[in-house]
């Protein structure tokens, strides 16, 4: 338990979708907010709470302004810098937003890995085309730490 728990508070999750047609079919944006996002084009960036969670954490305007935001947030997130982290990306249909945080990603934090796949069938259906993730890990040096490896 006490791995686990290190490790989850040293990761995370940053979630947007480009529509809400398949949030209200999932129960999880009423019909109204869904309305009044898709008028304002207004993009959420979305979490996980301490207990894994979907939670809304920040909003955009415009699907331009998602990948300086989502910067910001890991900016902000990772601070102080890590010497060791990785990066995992899934998109469903948008490689070339993948692309371009990734090519962010690696220029900003040098990471050990940043993978770029397709988001499973099962979120695609939840999160629907043009959305994206992009999830962190934090690599600790245990012996550093004087801890054992």
């Amino acid at each position: 338990m006490d791995e686990l728990e290190r490790v989850r508070g040293r990761s995370g999750a940053l979630v947007t979708v480009d529509r809400y047609d398949n949030l209200i079919r999932s129960g999880r944006v009423s019909r109204g907010k869904a309305w009044l996002g898709g008028m304002l084009d207004v993009k959420p960036i979305l979490t996980l709470d301490e207990s894994g969670r979907v939670v809304p954490l920040d909003r955009v305007r415009g699907r331009d302004n998602l990948v300086p935001r989502v910067l910001s947030i890991l900016e902000r997130r990772l601070t102080p810098r890590p010497q060791r982290v990785r990066f995992g990306i899934a998109h469903a249909d948008a490689p070339d937003v993948a692309e371009r945080l990734r090519t962010a990603l690696v220029a900003a934090f040098q990471p050990l890995d940043c993978m770029v796949s397709l988001a499973t069938g099962v979120l695609g259906t939840h999160v629907g085309p043009g959305a994206w993730a992009v999830f962190y890990q934090v690599e600790d040096d245990a012996e550093a730490a004087g801890q054992p490896a």
